[in-house]
């Protein structure tokens, strides 16, 4: 009976160490995705409200593939080239990088590593 004990207890361990990992990318995108927008508002001065409410979408934050962000990169990279800015892929991708390290260091600074 140990033995199952010990398998039950690894398996338990294991999925809450996965819900972790996947809560604190659920996290950092969404996190990203917000400072993303209040950029954005910024440059534009469109109401940001709107504009945060269409970014933090749960299938923006939650999903995380190529096709997601690709879709997110050119949906903000429209926005601003209909308020005449005019941002290379790589400029909003360094941007978007940015956003994703300072939200990785507000997780480390929230959970104190």
């Amino acid at each position: 009976m140990a033995i199952l004990d010990t398998f039950y207890a690894k398996g338990l361990t294991s999925q809450a160490a996965y819900r972790n990992r996947d809560e604190a990318a659920f996290w950092i995108r969404a996190r990203r995705n917000r400072l993303l927008a209040g950029w954005a508002c910024d440059l534009t001065d469109e109401d940001s409200q709107n504009y945060l409410r269409l970014l933090l979408d749960a299938d923006f934050a939650r999903v995380s593939t190529s096709a997601t962000e690709g879709f997110l990169m050119l949906k903000i990279r429209n926005d601003l080239m209909g308020f005449g800015i005019f941002l290379s892929s790589a400029e909003l991708k360094d941007v978007c990088r940015r956003f994703e390290q300072q939200a990785l260091l507000e997780l480390g600074a929230d959970t104190g590593v």
